[in-house]
């Protein structure tokens, strides 16, 4: 059974970061990052923070690989 894990980043950043979902934390150690045992239920996640985060781009990788399963980008950031 595999497990997934959320990743994400700033629009225009190069790397992307695990995520702590519990905390809201991007870029934490693989240690504190989210294990998700669905993969629908972690592609959710990164709907949902894809609606509330703008300009911010999330992943849904399988944890210990380099697979993206899903990728969903956010509204692009609104200039004041």
């Amino acid at each position: 059974m595999m497990n997934y894990i959320v990743y994400g980043k700033k629009i225009g950043d190069r790397c992307y970061g695990a995520m702590n979902l519990h905390e809201g934390k991007v870029g934490v150690g693989l240690l504190y990052a989210t294990l998700i045992p669905d993969c629908d239920r972690a592609k959710m996640y990164a709907d949902k923070l894809a609606e509330m985060v703008p300009g911010f781009i999330f992943q849904v990788r399988g944890a210990g690989t380099r697979k993206v399963y899903y990728e969903k980008a956010g509204k692009p950031e609104e200039s004041v």
